[in-house]
């Protein structure tokens, strides 16, 4: 099951695109492909949708950033490309056409880990400005999961980006501004446990004596190790002279050593 789990979650390589492309021309569907490749049919799905381009229209060439209006209904649902219609190619009307290939697909892949490579990819002040957002936005209580998603339309970073910035010190931010969720649970109090003797031989007994009867008193206590031990400790304190007896008994039998 590990070993499986694995496979799903690594990237795409070149043959596995080139099955993609060869499944597309033959009009296959995405779950057929996703189940001979060993991945889900989302990221069969996701990879034509992402690394698609151009082949007629404005951006020939370039990857489909958004299907224009009017375009093929084929393009916004499975199989999102013109691959597989070759026989209509040159009597299709419609202005927009994309396609997929696994040469273009792979090409644009390793272009997004090279520039992934690079790091920060803007200028000083233009970061400057988004970190500043970004610590005001954390100021304010917000994860970097919420920065990503309130600031999407001003700037482009998943919240593992904000989380390695911070994580990394840029620009004066750090692990502390984190906010951070500490939950607890109550500690159940167990309910103090009988004792074996009356209300008249308690501590609160005792201290209502007179203090002539407390001072002539001999405090008395048994310490019980463990539950293998045959012995214990008697400890008697007599308050008068202050003075204190620590016998060993034998469990059972009164006898002292």
């Amino acid at each position: 099951m590990s070993q499986r789990r694995q496979r799903l979650y690594r990237r795409l390589d070149r043959a596995e695109r080139a099955a993609i492309e060869r499944g597309l021309d033959k009009n296959r569907p995405a779950r057929a492909m996703a189940r001979d490749l060993g991945r889900s049919q989302s990221s069969v799905a996701d990879e034509v949708r992402r690394n698609r381009t151009v082949t007629r229209g404005p951006g020939k060439g370039s990857r489909v950033e958004s299907v224009p209006e009017g375009a093929c209904a084929r393009l916004r649902g499975w199989p999102h490309v013109c691959n597989g219609r070759d026989k209509r190619r040159y009597r299709c009307s419609m202005p927009f056409r994309c396609e997929y290939s696994a040469a273009r697909a792979q090409l644009l892949a390793d272009g997004e880990l090279s520039a992934a490579r690079r790091g920060v990819d803007r200028t000083e002040e233009e970061f400057e400005s988004i970190a500043a957002k970004i610590r005001a936005d954390l100021a304010r209580g917000l994860s970097p999961a919420q920065i990503a998603d309130a600031r999407s339309s001003e700037f482009r970073a998943a919240p593992s980006t904000i989380y390695r910035w911070i994580e990394r010190g840029y620009a004066g931010m750090s692990n502390m501004d984190l906010r951070r969720k500490v939950g607890y649970r109550p500690r159940r109090r167990a309910a103090p446990a009988p004792t074996p003797h009356g209300p008249e031989r308690s501590f609160s007994a005792f201290s209502a004596l007179p203090e002539g009867e407390r001072e002539a008193a001999c405090e008395m206590d048994a310490v019980i190790g463990r539950a293998a031990d045959r012995q214990c400790v008697l400890t008697l304190y007599l308050r008068c002279c202050r003075a204190q007896l620590c016998p060993i008994l034998s469990l059972g039998s009164g006898e002292t050593t």
